[in-house]
This record gives structure tokens, C-alpha cells and sequence, in this order.
């Protein structure tokens, strides 16, 4: 085989660096056009707020217009959604299959659980946590925190040639994950649901906390002190945190009921249940079965009434469930 000559090397070697030298021009006229005629991330600076060095949005419309015009891969589809009358964020979890903790995590703008009509939403088509941030490094921080297990999705990280502004807020959804980061309002939900779990898995809002039409006298209006949440008959009804059965019993109008106390003054009420698995005076731990839902008492339908009450004042439950 004949060997190439110092001319031929020569020329292979010129022949390499032209090579090298047009595909960077190429890739660098590309990003700088890209620079010059992508969509800029121009966010109002008092549309959010810093909190634990995160930006979290206060500002509805500022938010929507940044989903909107968000020129990158934030891991995850989102739609824009306008609440319709009557719709909270539990019937969009049933709608769209989705938990409200991601419907927290990406809307930061919410000032509580309830939504006002033609209210705003973004729903993300799967469950997980949206996170908002300024500088990447973040991201694999709040990964940590979180356990490093899930996916991270979304274009965050910086690319070579590729000019991004350090005040840039960029998103990345954490699938399966829930929201370390909220806005103080929410947070304080959050307080309860840390304290708090749910005394049944599945189930059906039918009548909530406060004024409403008496269901077996139809006129009359009364105060409803609880929330009824309608179930198939037999459904174990959980303990939603641990505490001393202060009764276990038959109460008119209630029908079989158990009334637990807990730390700090706090009180749970289960009611038209169609058994007890518990007596007066034992200790039960949060997740305990301590009932069966069922219709006694004067009750329309197979359901639990669940009540809380702290030192004796009624408290609305929708604070403690998701």
C-alpha cells in the first residue's frame, strides 16, 4: 500500500481545519441569529417575588402571559384553563386527573384553594411539581432536596454558544414530585396537610362546609358543619392523625359516630358510619381504621360527615383535605 506524502497530509490536515472552522461559524451565526430573533423572557420584576432565592409569581396575568410566551421547553404541556362557575381545584383534579398538589406547584399566583370565575389555571398534563428558577445550578439542588429519584424534564441546563441572561426565569417540571416552594398563603395549607391526612382515599364532595338546604326537609337552610364526602357502603373510614377516641357510639341524628382528640386542641368527627373498629378511651394512630362509611342516622345515602372542630370552635375541613 503506497504511504500519502507530506504534500497529501498537508492537505488533509487544511482540508480538517476548514472543516472545523466552518461548522463553528455555522453553529455560531445560528445561535446569534437565534439571540437576536427568539422570544426574550421580558418579565415584570414586581410580578414575583424571592422566597429561599426562587422567584414565585404574584401576579396573574404577568404569570399567564410568561406561560404563554415561554420560548423553551418546560418539561411538561401546559394549558391555559378559565374556571367556570362553581369550579374548585377538586373538581379540575377529577376532570383532568391530576392531584392538587400539581396544580399548586404550577400556579403560584393562587392565594388559596378556592377559584373565583373566569379564574386563571394552568394544568400540566401529568403529575409533578413546576418549578420556577433563575439560575440552573438551583436545579440540581432542589433535585437533591427532593431525593434524587425522579426525572427532571424541561430545558434548563446552558448549552454551548448559546447566550442565556443570567436574570432569565426558566421552568423544569420534577415528575411525580410535590412543591417545596409556595407562596405563604399556601404554605400555610400546607401546614395542615403535613398534619393532617385524608380519612378516606376516593371519594365524592356532596355537601360542604357551611350554609346549605337541609337534604331530608329540602326548604329550610342550616349551617353544615362538616363536608360530606359519599362512598360505597363498607369503605374504611381512616383516623387523619393520632389521638384518644373520645367517643364511640350511636348519636342521634349522626347515627354510629366517633369523635378522636388530638395534640394542640384539635378534634375529628366521623359520622354516619355503618360500623366502629374502635372503642372509648384507646389510642389509635394517624392511618388507623376506625370505621366503616355508611347511612345512619338521618342521612339520604352512603357517605362520611367529617367534622373538625380546635378548642371547640368549628373549623372548615376543606383545610385539612386535598
Amino acid at each position: 500500500m503506497k504511504m500519502p506524502t507530506i504534500y497529501q497530509l498537508n492537505q488533509i490536515k487544511h482540508a480538517l481545519i476548514f472543516t472545523l472552522i466552518s461548522l463553528f461559524l455555522i453553529v455560531l451565526s445560528g445561535n446569534i441569529i437565534s439571540f437576536f430573533f427568539t422570544k426574550k423572557i421580558n418579565i415584570n420584576p414586581e410580578a414575583y417575588i424571592l422566597k429561599d432565592g426562587f422567584p414565585i409569581f404574584t401576579s396573574e396575568t404577568d404569570y399567564i402571559e410568561f406561560i404563554k410566551n415561554y420560548p423553551f421547553n418546560p418539561g411538561v404541556e401546559l394549558t391555559i384553563y378559565k374556571a367556570s362557575p362553581g369550579e374548585t381545584l377538586w373538581s379540575l383534579r377529577k376532570k383532568f386527573n391530576i392531584t392538587i398538589d400539581t396544580l399548586i406547584s404550577a400556579n403560584p399566583h393562587l392565594k388559596g384553594l378556592d377559584l373565583s370565575e373566569n379564574k386563571t389555571i394552568i394544568i400540566p398534563s401529568k403529575n409533578g411539581a413546576l418549578f420556577t428558577f433563575d439560575d440552573y445550578r438551583d436545579v440540581g439542588r432542589m433535585h437533591s432536596i427532593m431525593g434524587g429519584e425522579n426525572e427532571i424534564l424541561g430545558d434548563y441546563r446552558p448549552k454551548i454558544f448559546r447566550i442565556i441572561s443570567p436574570d432569565d426565569i426558566r421552568l423544569v417540571f420534577f415528575e411525580n414530585e410535590k412543591p417545596l416552594v409556595v407562596n405563604n398563603d399556601i404554605q400555610k395549607i400546607y401546614t395542615y396537610k403535613m398534619t393532617f391526612a385524608d380519612p378516606l382515599d376516593s371519594g365524592l364532595y356532596t355537601s360542604m362546609y357551611g350554609d346549605r338546604v337541609n337534604p331530608i326537609y329540602g326548604e329550610n337552610i342550616e349551617f353544615h358543619n362538616g363536608v360530606d364526602i359519599a362512598i360505597r357502603n363498607g369503605t374504611p373510614i381512616k383516623s387523619v392523625r393520632s389521638g384518644l377516641v373520645f367517643f364511640a357510639g350511636w348519636r342521634e341524628g349522626f347515627g354510629y359516630t366517633v369523635i378522636i382528640q388530638h395534640e394542640d386542641g384539635y378534634g375529628t368527627f366521623y359520622a354516619h358510619c355503618s360500623k366502629l373498629f374502635v372503642k372509648q378511651g384507646e389510642w389509635v394512630n394517624q392511618g388507623d381504621k376506625i370505621a366503616a362509611v355508611g347511612s345512619t342516622g338521618r342521612s339520604t345515602g352512603s357517605h362520611l360527615h367529617y367534622t373538625v372542630i380546635r378548642h371547640g370552635k368549628l373549623l372548615n375541613p376543606f383545610k385539612f383535605l386535598w
